[in-house]
């Protein structure tokens, strides 16, 4: 019966790395998402020189519905209109985007929910080519 109990406590313990494993997978997912999105709207604003409203929110619209995250939740920070940069210029851009879950087991460690979150952030340049027309 010590055997039984003794192999219990294991079992708990070492399931938690195919879990966690399983956990960063997804997260690294939700992070090539997010990643891709954005160089695509970074693409699309280097054309008109700044991050226009329609680009920012396709951003969000795509970023939200490819990872299931809530689109209120995603920040972005861009030049704006009244910023439009020629060429050659540089646009600046901040995309941050939360990464709820951390560690798939943190109840088990002790970990409460508000400490296992986090905020993937991606903060660049680009160089414009809109030719100012």
């Amino acid at each position: 019966m010590k055997d039984l109990i003794a192999l219990c406590a294991v079992f708990l313990l070492l399931m938690t790395f195919p879990v966690q494993y399983a956990l960063n997978t997804k997260n690294h997912y939700t992070i090539s998402i997010v990643q891709k999105h954005v160089h695509n709207a970074k693409e699309l604003s280097r054309l008109e020189g700044y991050f226009t409203d329609t680009i920012k929110n396709n951003l969000v619209d795509n970023i939200s519905s490819d990872t299931g995250l809530d689109g209120s939740e995603i920040l972005i920070e861009a030049t704006e209109m009244s910023q439009r940069k020629n060429r050659g210029s540089l646009l600046y851009y901040k995309v941050r985007v939360p990464l709820k879950k951390i560690i798939a087991t943190n109840q088990f460690w002790g970990i409460s929910d508000d400490d296992n979150q986090s905020v993937y952030i991606i903060e660049n340049y680009a160089v414009s080519e809109w030719l100012g027309k």
